[in-house]
């Protein structure tokens, strides 16, 4: 699948590894640190985007061999084990769902399955 789209902001970057992100703002914009340099940083960064005007979120690995493209309404709400919709992704142009988890006290989520 092509992503064929420009118009995207990167606003959470995570160093290749083991590790994870340490935001706990659950993607709603808020979380910052880090120094915003590119998708190749050689460090962890994010911006505030809570106040920015979007209505889709992209995910993707950092060589973006694997990415989805979801609408915001299905990152945002409480759900878990819930389908939610995915616009387009690295394995399908058509949109399908997918398990995800966004768990009120689990701050690292969402999760994607």
């Amino acid at each position: 699948a092509n992503l064929g789209q420009r118009g995207w902001r990167l606003v959470r970057h995570v160093i290749p590894g083991n590790t994870w992100h340490q935001a706990t703002d659950q993607l709603i914009g808020t979380d910052v640190y880090g120094r915003p340099n590119g998708p190749r940083s050689p460090a962890s960064f994010s911006v505030k985007y809570i106040d920015s005007n979007y209505d889709q979120f992209m995910f993707a690995t950092g060589d973006c061999e694997k990415w989805l493209v979801a609408p915001k309404t299905s990152v945002f709400g409480w759900y878990s084990n819930a389908d939610r919709q995915i616009l387009k992704s690295s394995v399908s142009d058509v949109p399908y769902k997918a398990r995800w988890y966004r768990r009120t006290n689990d701050k690292e989520d969402p999760w994607i399955t």
